[in-house]
């Protein structure tokens, strides 16, 4: 199993994380597919079909009869699109919760040392969506007007050398600071919100450079495992475009049909990826944080402590 109290300094950060995904990965994946994975092919068909229409006609001709026809599809079934768009949102919220809620309810298990089932995976879960709610709306004027005032300076100062790596530097430190406050907030450590706030921010700046450097290499990381797909499918979709040689044929129309179809699956994987990558960071940010804990706390001292009674009785 897992050990979730550990004292760890900037390569254990980096290695424990391999570690999880080494031991609980399986059983961390499949739990999350039994319950997320529903929702994640309800929003790839919400998806499929808001966009269905919009790419098999946007591909075809240019004329002026075919935007008109386009023009009144869309304002004929605007009802259809509206219930479809707000469903799809609510789905795509629900999915967050579930991303940012999973891997806290995960880890809390592995530190009480619960058995891990799906049903206890959704106890958690369900108990913990009203502290998300409020998480978001308290982070509307704490973390949000920060991050606009940090990421403001950075943009002016990306047009000297010293600004590309600040961007980085800076979106380390709030996905840290949120992060941290995050699982301080939803682990019934009975905070609350502003004390949550404070205390991750404590908990940064107690070991600032392995915790923000750490976080800035899986951002770094799943970035370029999303950018890496995306490219591959521009690859794809460009090469399509170019096999079609007779300008106005019917071929050419088939083959930019062939090209909204592969658009609209590149947008539902490069969601889908994103999902996961959401987890990735989210498991690495636990890892952090329950290293950070055990610096403060001591845990795993006094579970050993505990053993030790147990093994006199």
């Amino acid at each position: 199993m897992f050990k979730v109290y550990k004292n760890r300094n900037f390569n254990d950060l980096i290695n424990d994380t391999f570690i999880f995904f080494r031991q609980e990965g399986k059983g961390y994946f499949s739990n999350y597919i039994k319950i997320a994975g529903g929702f994640i092919l309800l929003f790839a068909l919400l998806v499929y079909l808001l966009s269905n229409v919009f790419f098999e006609n946007i591909f075809l001709t240019g004329s002026l009869q075919q935007e008109q026809m386009l023009e009144n599809y869309f304002g004929n079934n605007e009802w259809y699109y509206a219930v479809f768009g707000i469903v799809c949102v609510l789905v795509l919220l629900l999915i967050s919760a579930i991303n940012y809620l999973f891997p806290v309810v995960y880890f809390k298990l592995l530190a009480d040392k619960v058995p891990i089932t799906t049903k206890n995976i959704i106890k958690g879960i369900k108990a913990r969506i009203w502290k998300v709610i409020l998480f978001i709306l308290f982070s509307s004027i704490t973390f949000l007007p920060i991050g606009v005032i940090l990421f403001a300076i950075s943009g002016l100062l990306v047009l000297i050398l010293i600004g590309i790596p600040l961007i980085i530097f800076v979106t380390a430190l709030m996905v840290n600071w949120v992060s941290q406050s995050f699982y301080e907030y939803t682990t019934d450590r009975e905070t609350g919100y502003f004390w949550s706030f404070g205390t991750g921010y404590t908990l940064v700046t107690s070991k600032f450079w392995p915790n923000v450097g750490t976080s800035a290499i899986f951002l770094i990381v799943c970035y370029i495992i999303q950018t890496a797909i995306t490219f591959i499918a521009s690859t794809l979709s460009s090469f399509i475009t170019m096999s079609s040689s007779e300008p106005n044929s019917f071929n050419q129309q088939e083959t930019f049909s062939t090209l909204g179809i592969v658009l609209l699956i590149t947008l539902i994987i490069s969601s889908i990826i994103q999902f996961l990558m959401q987890n990735v960071i989210m498991i690495n940010q636990g890892v952090i944080y329950y290293s950070n804990i055990e610096q403060r706390e001591n845990n795993s001292l006094h579970d050993d402590i505990d053993l030790i009674g147990k093994d006199i009785e």
